[in-house]
């Protein structure tokens, strides 16, 4: 009898132990590297992968860091041939991680049609056919704008702005009348400081010229041709016609101090701002949505004749996956809810911006000119994303400044033609 109890008990501990293990959730930790700003959308995209698979129990370990350091720390860690399953790449970086990155067969992606042209063309840039690199997130773009209150003051009302000439005429309506404007106010300004943001407002003039930065195998200069050359001669005109300084533009140490200078009344007409001028940037200078719409205007960036109006450097950044990682098939899964069509502009998913998809772009109709955003991310373009393009766009700065410090001495087509001499040197490896 005292047999049939120990086997009794022996049979109801194992069925325990068995119904133990059975039960028990495997556990998978996801490492992900990105940017600071990413923690409420990581943390939103963790609890939809945990509530997707509740046979797993799944930990994110995320490392977030600052733009420059992430870029360092993609590049030390993967060369260590880290298990990282996440990583989030600005796209001017792609050229550098491509052989590090796990290529995403298309068929896998639910709706990938969904994201625009342009940003599904940048996604494939390096992949084999039928593959893409990675998702692409949210973007940003720019417009022209102007001071309503100001032109208004000096009489002038109902601005239509298309045509580089259309800002030459309004600027020199604007310069007639000066005297009416409050001291130190110029008609017209653009960024040219020690910013990339010079770099990529100024590309939105050489595009719309027809023009671009290198060729389209990114193995040679072009932007000191014709279109390059009319654009940085488009941004001498006002100098030389005394409607903004060099020291007027020269000045703000990057695009965040332009732009709330112009916010507040600095330059009446501004030839390139991103479109977070109306959001966050009037929020800086406490200013609402509804006030901004009301006091500035703002127009696709305009084009000589033959040009093509609105063209816009976009940017943002790809959400991909280590070709080290552990778990692809949870890592695109989380990286899909980060980028795709869900929870975009909603409080507590952390998604903000403009998104990529075209079923989500709906959730930016709240924003001040949420139609020419729209319709200026159709001529969205690209900075290059090889890894000499970091030393390319100092050698293109410093050739724009060069040219607004001495426009009156030096020709657009002088400083371009030294500029591109050596920009095609990098890419030839001297």
């Amino acid at each position: 009898m005292r047999r049939v109890w120990f086997l009794l008990l022996v049979a109801l501990v194992l069925t325990l132990i068995i119904g133990t293990v059975g039960f028990a959730k495997q556990k998978v930790t996801l490492k992900v590297i990105s940017r600071t700003w990413a923690k409420e959308e990581i943390e939103w995209a963790w609890k939809k992968l945990q509530e997707n698979h509740p046979e797993l129990d799944i930990t994110i370990e995320y490392h977030l860091y600052e733009y420059n350091e992430t870029r360092t720390q993609l590049a030390i860690r993967l060369s260590r041939r880290e298990p990282i399953d996440v990583m989030t790449v600005d796209h001017i970086w792609i050229g550098e991680f491509k052989d590090m990155i796990m290529q995403i067969d298309k068929s896998k992606i639910k709706g990938y049609d969904d994201w625009l042209p342009s940003f599904r063309a940048l996604m494939e840039k390096y992949a084999e056919k039928g593959k893409t690199l990675g998702l692409y997130a949210s973007t940003d773009i720019r417009l022209i704008f102007w001071n309503k209150e100001l032109m208004k003051k000096l009489g002038i009302e109902n601005v239509k702005i298309e045509t580089w000439d259309d800002v030459k005429k309004y600027a020199k309506m604007i310069k007639e009348k000066k005297h009416l404007l409050p001291e130190g106010v110029k008609p017209i300004g653009f960024m040219a400081g020690n910013s990339e943001h010079t770099n990529s407002r100024w590309y939105d003039y050489l595009w719309a010229a027809g023009g671009d930065i290198l060729s389209e195998d990114e193995t040679k200069a072009v932007f000191n041709e014709e279109p390059g050359v009319e654009a940085l001669e488009f941004y001498g005109w006002f100098l030389k016609n005394g409607m903004v300084s060099p020291e007027d533009v020269l000045s703000p140490p990057n695009g965040a101090v332009y732009d709330e200078a112009f916010l507040n009344g600095k330059f009446v007409i501004s030839l390139g701002n991103g479109h977070w001028l109306g959001t966050s940037t009037a929020k800086n200078v406490g200013m609402t949505q509804e006030e901004f719409v009301k006091k500035f205007g703002a127009a696709l960036i305009p084009a000589p004749e033959g040009g093509e109006r609105g063209t816009t450097v976009a940017g943002g950044y790809i959400w991909c996956i280590s070709k080290f990682s552990k778990h692809p098939d949870l890592a695109l899964e989380f990286i899909y809810y980060i980028t795709g069509p869900e929870g975009w502009n909603v409080e507590g998913t952390g998604k903000s911006g403009i998104p990529t998809v075209k079923s989500a772009l709906h959730t930016i109709d709240n924003l001040p000119y949420a139609d020419l955003i729209k319709e200026a991310l159709k001529h969205a373009r690209f900075r290059p994303t090889i890894p000499e393009y970091p030393k390319i766009a100092e050698i293109i700065r410093d050739a724009i400044q060069e040219y607004v410090m001495n426009y009156d001495k030096v020709s657009a087509k002088e400083v371009l033609d030294k500029a591109a001499k050596k920009v095609n040197e990098i890419l030839q490896g001297k």
